[in-house]
């Protein structure tokens, strides 16, 4: 392999100026994480992901912001899907991708690929007054803490509430000892079942487009507030990107679209 091939993907979004851009980068052994960090910094979006082919329709995955390697992201692992039944695994309908939460499965539905990824049931937890006060301050319906993937839920009665949001980044940034990495933020939809945000300052997103992994943990909350296993959501991000979920017993299904609108090929040298 002269280059690493490289997909740019905008995940949870059918074209070029809507959902969740991610790098995805094709190995064939992992460089030292420095390298990857190094890449996932120069791209600036808000993950890259590295695949390793194990065998045929089966990778490993890992995922970087431009500052950390993280144990779970959705939208780049939807990307990742995009790239591989767009290349190399135009034959197969499902993927088998080994991560650091587990194996993860996608496959093709329709128009649509479908990610299974383990369900996170959040549950009430008590909020740092100085996080609540460099969110808003903000008064939340409902405050849950969805412990698997480490984040913080603040649940709102009114979608307005939601939108309205104005965090100080520097101020969330600042506080340290966290037993989270990042705070979703949800209420009941309009369009849709419910909508959400998502803040992650200490990796480096103060904002992230569209968050993927957030759904499960988001999905089986919405899913017992109302009744239903299959529900419609919306990440209220600038750039937007819709998903539909369906909850199972342990296991949270999540749908979307993506778009790539780059390929091409890494130059010798990016992991020197």
């Amino acid at each position: 392999m002269a280059g690493n091939p490289v997909w740019f993907v905008n995940a949870f979004a059918d074209g070029f100026y809507a959902g969740n851009t991610a790098a995805v980068v094709l190995v064939e052994g992992y460089p030292p994480e420095a390298a990857m960090l190094d890449l996932a910094r120069e791209f600036g979006f808000s993950e890259t992901a590295f695949l390793k082919r194990l065998g045929p329709a089966e990778y490993q995955i890992r995922w970087f912001t431009p500052e950390v390697e993280v144990p779970l992201c959705g939208h780049a692992t939807l990307a990742s899907a995009k790239s591989l039944f767009a290349s190399s695994e135009a034959g197969s309908e499902l993927l088998t991708l080994h991560s650091l939460s587990g194996p993860l499965i996608a496959r093709r539905k329709g128009d649509l690929i479908e990610l299974d990824f383990p369900s996170d049931i959040p549950q009430p937890h008590i909020a740092e007054p100085e996080v609540l006060q460099a969110l808003g301050p903000v008064n939340p319906m409902e405050v849950l803490r969805a412990r698997g993937t480490r984040n913080l839920v603040l649940v709102f009665e009114r979608p307005q509430a939601l939108l309205e949001l104005r965090p100080d980044f520097a101020a969330l940034a600042a506080l340290t000892g966290l037993s989270w990495f990042g705070i979703a933020v949800t209420a009941p939809g309009t369009a849709q079942d419910y909508i959400c945000r998502y803040f992650a300052p200490w990796e480096g997103i103060n904002e992230d487009p569209v968050t993927g992994s957030a759904q499960t943990f988001l999905a089986p909350y919405w899913s017992g507030k109302l009744g239903r296993k299959v529900l419609s959501g919306f990440q209220a991000s600038e750039r937007g990107g819709a998903f539909e979920v369906e909850v199972l017993e342990s296991r949270v299904l999540i749908r979307g679209h993506a778009c790539i609108y780059l390929r091409g090929e890494l130059a010798a040298g990016w992991r020197d």
